[in-house]
């Protein structure tokens, strides 16, 4: 089964649409994205992408983009 794309796990945590998730996304553009939802985002995508975060990890994904980099350091290509 293919993985969603890394927007569409964003959009679908956050309760977002896709369109407005940018790799530029983050707390501060994504109303939705406050500090108890930025857990259960992050949860979201370990299981999407079976992988798992350390608590500096957690601390640093502020922005898809950043969440998209954390993922590629653990060898997943999150398109």
């Amino acid at each position: 089964m293919a993985k969603r794309s890394l927007f569409e796990v964003i959009g679908r945590a956050l309760n977002v649409p896709i369109a407005s998730v940018s790799d530029a996304s983050s707390p501060e553009t994504l109303r939705r994205w406050d500090s108890l939802r930025h857990l259960d985002l992050m949860n979201t995508v370990e299981d999407e992408y079976d992988v798992r975060f350390s608590a500096a990890d957690l601390a640093k994904a502020r922005s898809v983009g950043e969440i998209r980099r954390l993922l590629h350091e653990k060898g997943i290509d999150a398109a």
